[in-house]
């Protein structure tokens, strides 16, 4: 590759970021043939004039990845998402021990699970716990410090909690997954908590609406390939149904 100069080599980083999503300083540093420090020099001008954010040893693009307020998620979309979350509801078998995710889907699966019973439901969700309330399953709350943004408990406490803990199916959600490969999450413990119960569960479903292929997001929590269902709504464009299709069972709804 021939050498680029620093402004040239910083317009290219904004491309590689824009279609890539997040890229580490020594992939950037191998992608243009020069030293991790030149790459950092370059990532410092590019914070600095807001066009890119350093992030732990790389950069990602700059986006707004603040949450909305989870009542005001929760009256969007209303129809599809109570179609998800009924759709969800058919793989419960009698008695399943779930995981129940965070963010407004799942609130809608809270929702109908409280007209179930014989359940057991272990959620990091306040509102989730708070929709429960009062049904004939057994709740569970892990542990952990409060996250007022999206109304949940995360952190060490609900990793190590859910560590030990096997489930027969977990509802995870998503943040808009463009440009990534998998579902994702809009911090590292958040993704961190998708994860565990992941990997902990006998089979996995990420609920999300169709707006999510539409835009993207901080960090990818897992591959689609590790995902058993993707169930969404039939506002799923056809080039992403085509794509989604192709790697995991795509439920639209």
């Amino acid at each position: 590759m021939a050498k680029r100069n620093a402004k040239e080599r910083q317009a290219r980083i904004l491309q590689l970021l824009a279609d890539n999503g997040t890229m580490k300083m020594m992939e950037l540093a191998d992608y243009f043939q020069v030293s991790r420090e030149t790459i950092r020099r370059d990532l410092i001008v590019l914070n600095q004039e807001g066009t890119a954010k350093k992030w732990f040893g790389g950069a990602v693009p700059v986006q707004n990845f603040d949450i909305p307020p989870i009542d005001f998620r929760s009256v969007e979309m209303q129809e599809e998402k109570r179609r998800i979350a009924e759709e969800c509801l058919k793989h419960l078998s009698e008695k399943s021990v779930l995981f129940l995710d965070t963010g407004s889907t799942a609130l809608c699966i809270a929702r109908l699970l409280a007209a179930c019973c014989g359940h057991t439901i272990i959620t990091n969700s306040i509102p989730a716990v708070n929709a429960l309330l009062g049904s004939e399953n057994q709740i569970i709350m892990t542990g952990g410090s409060v996250d007022s943004a999206v109304m949940s408990v995360t952190g060490m406490q609900t990793a190590e909690f859910l560590e030990h803990v096997k489930v027969d199916l977990a509802f995870l959600g998503s943040s808009g997954f463009d440009r990534h490969q998998g579902p994702t999450g809009n911090s590292f413990e958040d993704a961190q908590i998708k994860k565990i119960a992941l990997r902990n569960a006998r089979t996995t479903i990420v609920a999300a609406d169709s707006r999510k292929a539409d835009y993207s997001s901080l960090i990818q929590y897992a591959g689609w390939k590790d995902i058993d269902y993707l169930i969404t709504d039939t506002g799923l464009s056809k080039s992403a149904r085509n794509y989604l299709n192709e790697l995991t069972q795509l439920i639209c709804v």
